[in-house]
């Protein structure tokens, strides 16, 4: 008994971290984009501090079969547009595509938007 709740407490303290993280990620992206056009540098800022937040979050969920489609679409958009990481509209495909097959209505609307085509996905290859 006293294995199982050790188990039970572990595996959500790891979900309510990865939660908190992808939280703090789009705070950080909402307040960016706020900020692009007067303070670009604080900006640039706020997106890396955003994308290493995302990168845990998907990296994570890969791990333990749960992907999470905010964290694939957030990370998605911000390679579609250059957001605190060089702009690539290849991984943008993989994240937002990875984002819609899990049901992310914003990630289907950005993939119309976009004009992209989306393929088979593998998980794995998702991992930052």
């Amino acid at each position: 008994m006293k294995k199982l709740l050790f188990f039970l407490s572990v595996a959500l303290g790891t979900s309510l971290f990865a939660q908190n993280l992808y939280f703090d990620a789009y705070k950080d992206i909402l307040k960016a984009k706020r900020l692009l056009n007067t303070d670009k540098t604080k900006a640039d800022r706020l997106f890396v501090e955003a994308y290493g937040y995302l990168k845990q979050v998907v990296n994570s969920s890969i791990d333990e079969n749960k992907p999470s489609s905010n964290a694939f679409k957030l990370l998605g958009e911000m390679y579609l547009n250059g957001w605190g990481v060089d702009k690539d509209m290849q991984k943008a495909k993989q994240l937002l595509c990875a984002a819609k097959n899990l049901g992310n209505t914003q990630a289907k609307r950005l993939i119309e938007k976009s004009n992209i085509q989306c393929g088979e996905i593998n998980y794995k290859e998702l991992k930052q």
